[in-house]
């Protein structure tokens, strides 16, 4: 016979080290937190080690713990993999990504080859949506988000700050080549997104950062619901918009838009991936388009890392 733990308390060990509580553990498991605590103490039992360091209100793996947590989740995530081959399902290597739109056309699109490239047996499904993912009643992987980088029940990593200056095209700069203070008296380009008021992507809160008193009105004269609108009706020549480093980096460098003042401030809103707490630490699928949206992002220019 195979020298085992019992299988149950190590599906419950898994649970908590990949929670980092069992509290969490219990919730997902659908059981009591004593119960979590019993199959942990059933297992150290077994072992002859302590897996857990518990205090009063705090509990910690062990080094042993540690150690042990790794082998179990590669063990678990190799059953997975085979269980979902074995039934059929085909997509335990899909990777379903929420992205949003302007994201997606003007900085993952262009990259996705590489990623077909660098991992064939890997298919990579991309929604481009404004809606913040609810990872509970949708079988996604991932999503990337722009924001304050909260977000209730998921685990947020960031994935790049960016550049937020006035943009336009050289055709509406020759024709309204005016001073920073000036700029109010141009027509404004805005997105509309909600919460961003107070963020240095409106005008308002970007000038006073600035302290510029602009000698005419900030009010956007155009605005619009995607930032892919906002670009385009820039390059149109239809008047500055501020311009985030990484969606017009494309038309920057082909001169389709410049940015004529030397102003330029980091985005309140950086990019963040985010996933579900309750697959943290990430598995292997969701481990691995982590690590391959850094490695893009370190390879994009515009970007803070």
């Amino acid at each position: 016979m195979r020298k085992l733990p019992p299988l149950n308390s190590l599906r419950v060990f898994e649970a908590v080290a990949r929670n980092g509580s069992l509290s969490k553990a219990a919730l997902e498991l659908c059981v009591s937190p004593s119960a979590v605590s019993q199959q942990i103490s059933n297992l150290e039992g077994w072992l002859g080690v302590r897996l857990l360091d518990r205090s009063a209100n705090k509990t910690n793996l062990s080094l042993n713990g540690h150690h042990f947590s790794k082998q179990v989740q590669k063990i678990f995530d190799k059953l997975e993999e085979d269980v979902s081959r074995m039934r059929g399902i085909g997509n335990y290597k899909e990777i379903k990504l929420s992205i949003l739109p302007s994201l997606a056309s003007k900085w993952l699109i262009h990259r996705l080859p590489k990623f077909r490239a660098s991992h064939p047996s890997y298919r990579l499904m991309v929604d481009a949506s404004f809606e913040q993912t609810d990872f509970n009643h949708l079988e996604f992987t991932l999503a990337i988000r722009s924001g304050a980088g909260s977000y209730p029940g998921c685990h947020s990593i960031k994935l790049f700050d960016e550049y937020v200056a006035p943009t336009c095209s050289p055709d509406y700069w020759s024709k309204n080549a005016v001073t920073l203070k000036d700029i109010g008296n141009t027509a404004l380009l805005a997105d509309y997104t909600p919460g961003r008021e107070k963020t240095n992507l409106d005008w308002c809160t970007w000038m006073d950062r600035e302290n510029v008193r602009p000698s005419g009105n900030l009010e956007s004269s155009q605005v619009f619901t995607d930032s892919n609108l906002t670009i385009q009706a820039a390059v149109n020549g239809e008047g500055f918009m501020l311009g985030r480093s990484v969606l017009i980096g494309e038309e920057i460098a082909r001169g389709a838009l410049i940015q004529p003042f030397s102003s330029r401030q980091i985005s309140d809103w950086p990019y963040f991936l985010v996933y579900p707490e309750k697959h943290h630490p990430p598995r292997a699928a969701l481990k691995l388009i982590i690590n391959w949206l850094h490695e893009q992002a370190r390879e994009t220019a515009g970007i803070i890392r």
